[in-house]
Order: structure tokens, then C-alpha cells, then sequence
């Protein structure tokens, strides 16, 4: 019994999977939302995890199985996030799209799926040194994370005052944290 998809659809399979998560990424961009502060993504962290494992997956497949016509397409979809996350990085180089809203006491996050959080409810901001990511952990909700090396350092800075000020409880910025100032 043989078990192998027809070339045609392995093609479309493949193709699809791809332009949905292109189409997925790139709604994101022409989503605009009323605001009072506003911050405008200046690149598009490329996605080193989706990088790794893809590879890690490809090596698997190709030097563990001896049919290299099955497994082409199923390492092409392991391939579809990174390939994704280049046009992607490309596509904000050029529009710099604005990404992180905050209207009154909410604050919008607009990626793959937008967060939305009440910052009255803000308990504390975190950051990672490693990642380079300020964590915003609220009451209610779960945390939101944000790539400080997506924005410029005076936005980061503005948002921070802003986080300080609108909430309810006593949070400061992290001790760790050190921005970036270039010298002009």
C-alpha cells in the first residue's frame, strides 16, 4: 500500500503553509490603533529559535531517512517560520510599521496576536539581559514581553515613564536595566 501525497499537493500544501504565515505576520502591519503614544517598530527581530530548529530538524530528516523525495517537503514547512521571519525582517526595515499603542490605561501590542492589558493593573516590570526584553507582569492577565531592541531608546524611555505613571501599584524600572545612548 502506497502511502506517498501526489506531487501537487505536497507543492500546495507547502506553498499555502507559507503564504498563510506570511499573510498572519503582515496583517499585523496594517493594523492602526487610536492612540495617545505610540511606538514605531524600527526592525523585526529575526527569529534565532524558528533558525535553530528548522536546522536541527533538516539534519535530522535528511541524515536519518534514505527517501530524500518523502521528506524534501516536509523540511520545506520545518523552513516556513524562518523564511517568514526574513521577508518579515525586510518588510519592517522598509515600513517601520507602529506596533505597541497606549490608549488611556490600556496598553495594545501588535504582533502575530495583539495583547491587550489595563496598566492599572501593572505589578512590575522585569528586565532580561540576555533577551533584552522588559517583562510587564500584570494582576489579572499574563505578562507581556517587549523587545527593547525593536524601538528607539527615548521611546523605550518615554514608555517606561508612562508604565511608572498610569499604574496602580509601586513599580520602578528594573535596576538591570541600562539603555543604549548613543553619542551623537
Amino acid at each position: 500500500m502506497k502511502t506517498e501525497f501526489p506531487l501537487a499537493l505536497n507543492i500546495a500544501l507547502v506553498v499555502s503553509i507559507l503564504m498563510t504565515a506570511i499573510l498572519w505576520e503582515y496583517s499585523a502591519l496594517n493594523k492602526n490603533y487610536e492612540s495617545d503614544f505610540k511606538m514605531r517598530s524600527q526592525r523585526k527581530v529575526f527569529g534565532i529559535f524558528e533558525f535553530i530548529n528548522a536546522i536541527a530538524w533538516t539534519l535530522l530528516l535528511w541524515f536519518g531517512n534514505d527517501n530524500y523525495r518523502n521528506i524534501i517537503f516536509l523540511i520545506f514547512i520545518f523552513w516556513t517560520f524562518p523564511i517568514t521571519d526574513l521577508i518579515m525582517w525586510f518588510i519592517y526595515k522598509k515600513k517601520k510599521p507602529f506596533t505597541l499603542f497606549i490608549k488611556d490605561n490600556d496598553l495594545i501590542l501588535n504582533k502575530r496576536w495583539t495583547q491587550k492589558r489595563n496598566l492599572t493593573e501593572l505589578t512590575q516590570i522585569r528586565f532580561d539581559r540576555f533577551s533584552k526584553n522588559l517583562k510587564l507582569d500584570f494582576k489579572s492577565k499574563s505578562e507581556i514581553s517587549i523587545k527593547t531592541t525593536e524601538y528607539r531608546t527615548d521611546e523605550i524611555q518615554t514608555l517606561l515613564g508612562i508604565l511608572i505613571e498610569k499604574s496602580e501599584n509601586e513599580v520602578f524600572i528594573p535596576n538591570n536595566y541600562k539603555p543604549k545612548i548613543k553619542n551623537s
